[in-house]
């Protein structure tokens, strides 16, 4: 019997695609096609999910961080904005559109952990291929070393070692102007400096609270405020998402490419048909608290979570007609859906923390790997590291990054979320009551939604670079075996 468990307690397995050598001899004639297909190479290919359902949530993902979406949602704040003008005093106006909002992020949420699953599962998977390459790379190279000899993996060095690294190439992928746009954006979004700026606004309306008797109206500006910026970062967020996605990818495709290029020149110089083998990702240890939560996380990115909200969505409505569809009935929604996101956003800022650590953990074997070939053949490590000693703001997001995402975090969120829920409860589900478990909530999650844009500019600012460091160590690898083919023509020529 199978039992569930989470994509990130799973183990995978997995093998690069090997490349064949086509072996032509002066006496035997060979059809033109096959030896253009022999030369072909293979670049990176997203495998699709076999099960219908993965593959419409992957659909359904992709589209909700698509240009028209965000536009569309842009334009119904606006529209929202304009409209507030003639109903903005109707209590039913503001509960309205304060559970549009929840039910909107409830979604948005689903959505953001399905990013996070998706990021998690392909880069685990392209990394797993690099490994399994590398290994075939480190048994042909030292074949080729015994081939060289000392003298001559010092000429061949000394020549790599000279020659200027060509940037990272794109191919046929370019970044719309839409992608370098929401790129751009997300540095203002994720600074410090807005967080900053969004909590001098909360003290502004903490400010008026006594002016304003503390009233439930006064609850409810800031209630709208939130929810309009909630809205807006959740679609700015998945479309950031996508577009660091798409260029990640088009890093690999160039990676795989080159690698794909340097396993034929080996296989060629060292004369190896081997494939290449099988590699396994275990993973880590967690305790028996994370890994709850790395249930939760799962449930929450399928389809299940989809369900259940649909089914609540239900209940509520069945509820109406007892409750006359009055204010208390239409934030009723809004409240359920905003406490289930204010612990969700907690859960998405720990999950994001585990995926890059999780992915930054193998990238490390990989460079440890690579250093120790380059050292056996003498070649100087080609880097982009940044050398600059970091800003106080890259200081203060990347440690507010490190507190956001700790599982104590997780469970203080689970805490605070109970706490809305027995003060709601006190005061009798009134109007009031629910506004509790609205506003400090709607507050909280839109800050963390913030943090998450300041912890993804980071990651990929830091993931980018190692892939282009990837990307020059297997340009000098190449280069290294060109020069080696060359010094055998030339050996070959004055014997």
């Amino acid at each position: 019997m199978k039992y569930f468990r989470p994509v990130f307690r799973c183990e995978m397995e997995g093998a690069a695609e090997t490349q064949r050598v086509a072996i032509i001899r002066e006496d035997e004639k060979v059809d033109a096609a096959v030896v253009v297909a022999s030369e072909d190479v293979s670049g990176y290919r997203i495998k699709t999910s076999p099960r219908l359902v993965d593959r419409w949530l992957d659909a359904s993902v992709r589209l909700a961080g698509s240009a028209p979406v965000f536009l569309f949602i842009i334009a119904g704040l606006l529209t929202w904005a304009l409209m507030g003008i003639r109903f903005g005093n109707s209590d039913v106006w503001v509960a309205a559109i304060s559970d549009v909002q929840a039910i909107l992020c409830y979604v948005f949420d689903s959505f953001l952990m399905r990013q996070l699953l998706r990021e998690y599962f392909e880069q685990r998977e392209a990394i797993i291929e690099i490994q399994s390459r590398c290994n075939s790379h480190q048994r042909m190279i030292d074949r080729v070393k015994k081939k060289l000899g000392a003298e001559g993996i010092r000429r061949v060095s000394e020549e790599c070692n000279d020659e200027p690294l060509a940037p990272l190439d794109h191919g046929l992928r370019t970044q719309s102007l839409f992608a370098r746009c929401i790129i751009v954006s997300a540095k203002t979004f994720g600074h410090v400096i807005s967080g900053g700026l969004y909590w001098v606004c909360i003290f502004i309306w903490l400010g008026f609270g006594p002016h304003c008797n503390w009233s439930n109206r006064w609850q409810l500006y800031i209630n709208d405020a939130t929810s309009a910026l909630m809205i807006l970062v959740f679609a700015f967020l998945a479309c950031l998402r996508e577009c660091y996605a798409d260029y990640t990818n088009t890093c690999l495709d160039a990676i795989f490419r080159l690698d794909s290029t340097l396993e034929k020149e080996l296989r060629r110089l060292s004369e190896d048909d081997l494939p290449n083998q099988m590699e396994v990702w275990l993973p880590p240890k967690e305790n028996s608290l994370q890994v709850l939560i790395f249930y939760y996380a799962d449930i929450i990115g399928t389809l299940v979570g989809m369900i259940f909200l649909v089914l609540v969505v239900i209940a509520w409505a069945a509820i109406g007609p007892v409750l006359h569809f009055d204010s208390n009935w239409w934030l009723l929604i809004g409240t359920y859906a905003g406490l289930v996101g204010l612990f969700d956003s907690f859960v998405l800022r720990n999950i994001q923390g585990k995926v890059h650590q999780y992915i930054n953990h193998q990238i490390r074997i990989v460079e440890k790997d690579d250093l120790g070939l380059f050292a056996g053949l003498s070649l100087a490590v080609p880097s982009t590291a940044n050398t600059k000693r970091p800003s106080l703001s890259q200081r203060v997001s990347r440690w507010m990054d490190a507190v956001s995402s700790h599982l104590f975090m997780v469970i203080g969120g689970f805490f605070l979320t109970i706490g809305c829920l027995v003060a709601s409860s006190a005061m009798k589900w009134s109007l009031t009551g629910q506004l509790i478990s609205n506003v400090p909530p709607s507050i909280i999650e839109t800050f963390f939604m913030l943090i998450l844009i300041t912890g993804q500019n980071d990651a990929e600012a830091s993931a980018h670079i190692d892939l282009t460091n990837i990307y020059y160590r297997r340009q000098r690898l190449l280069s290294f075996m060109k020069h080696t083919k060359e010094l055998s023509k030339d050996a070959a020529v004055s014997a």
